[in-house]
């Protein structure tokens, strides 16, 4: 069994995409990621309009028009954005 990967994301009111900022093997991590790269877009690079999360990614999958199997909004709020493939 391959084991899943966890996305870190974020996106900027302007962005019509999310850009990668980095992986994680569990949960815990990846949120963890997800709000210290909240904080560090906020506070250090002044960037006001911001959301970032987490996208549950299978391993061996190339996601090009398929989208993750979850996907979450971890800051400014938690919710699950996407739950269904």
């Amino acid at each position: 069994m391959t084991p899943n990967v966890y996305l870190v994301w974020y996106r900027e009111k302007t962005d019509s995409f999310d850009r990668a900022a980095g992986f994680a093997y569990t949960w815990a991590s990846a949120e963890k990621m997800a709000k210290d790269l909240f904080a560090i877009k906020r506070k250090i690079e002044k960037c006001h309009d911001v959301a970032t999360g987490v996208s549950l990614l299978e391993c061996g999958n190339i996601y090009t028009l398929d989208q993750p199997k979850q996907k979450w909004q971890v800051m400014p709020f938690l919710s699950v954005l996407r739950s269904e493939r």
